[in-house]
């Protein structure tokens, strides 16, 4: 019996083939590319709605500490990504 027929573990698949690798590969350079935006949404905009929060008693329910992190975090990370520099 031919080993053709033998269904692969993997749902039949086989190696990745060059159009996976670089749908992957730019898939990858574009995340890299827009890290700074992620960088400033994802943390910076955390850590000024925190300082927000401890720095004014009493605002810990309130939503405008996440709106202004992320206002501020979102800009800046965007003006990094066009510009190339934090600042």
């Amino acid at each position: 019996m031919s080993h053709d027929n033998i269904a692969q573990p993997g749902g039949g698949s086989g190696p990745p083939t060059a159009a996976d690798a670089s749908f992957i590969g730019r898939l990858l350079a574009l995340v890299l590319q827009g890290m700074p935006l992620i960088f400033g949404i994802g943390f910076l905009a955390p850590l000024i709605t925190q300082f927000i929060e401890r720095a004014i008693p009493g605002v810990a329910e309130a939503r405008w500490p996440l709106l202004v992190g992320l206002a501020i975090g979102g800009t800046w990370g965007a003006f990094a990504n066009l510009k190339g520099r934090w600042l």
